[in-house]
Formats: structure tokens, C-alpha cells, sequence
């Protein structure tokens, strides 16, 4: 429990990690999706998840040159756990429950 918290832990690696579930995402991309978190904190995390093995970052040789992120094979394994916290929090969150 202890490694996987120090691997995903924090308020941005998880959502990060889950935004990335479907496809790969361009660093805006992912920015427009995370409006409250700033630019310098998504690259720091985009950073130490890349050196965790959980993202991969590719960065395409196209004019104009850009940068784009998804998950590595590690990180696809977290996917189910990442689909069971978003579960959990659509049915328990108060702010989602039916009035």
C-alpha cells in the first residue's frame, strides 16, 4: 500500500493518470482538462510520473514540434484501480447523489 501511495499519491498524479485512460493527451490538452491545477505543478507531475514508468512521453518530430503524454504498460495495470476510485467517488460524492 505504501509504494503504490508514493507512486500515485497527491492531489494531480491520480486524475493525471486517469485523463490519460483513453488516449494520449498534448500538455494543453491535458491543462484545459485540469483547469485548477497551474502549468508548473502538471509539468512536475507529467516529470515524476514519466520517471516513475507510469507515463511515456513522446515527443513527435512534426513542424511544429509537440509533446504528447500516455500511459505506459505500469500505468495501464492501475487502470482499474483508478476506474474503482472514480466509481467510488461518483456514488458517494454528496454533490452527484439525487436530490
Amino acid at each position: 500500500m505504501s509504494y503504490t501511495i508514493e507512486m500515485i499519491g497527491g492531489r494531480w498524479k491520480t486524475i493525471i493518470l486517469y485523463q490519460l485512460r483513453n488516449d494520449s493527451l498534448r500538455f494543453g490538452q491535458l491543462k484545459k482538462m485540469l483547469p485548477l491545477i497551474t502549468e508548473k505543478m502538471l509539468a512536475q507531475q507529467l516529470k515524476q510520473l514519466e520517471i516513475d514508468g507510469l507515463v511515456v512521453r513522446d515527443a513527435k518530430k512534426a513542424i511544429p514540434p509537440h509533446v504528447e503524454y500516455y500511459l505506459s504498460e505500469s500505468g495501464k495495470t492501475l487502470l482499474p484501480i483508478l476506474t474503482s476510485m472514480a466509481d467510488w467517488g461518483q456514488n458517494h460524492n454528496p454533490l452527484t447523489k439525487e436530490c
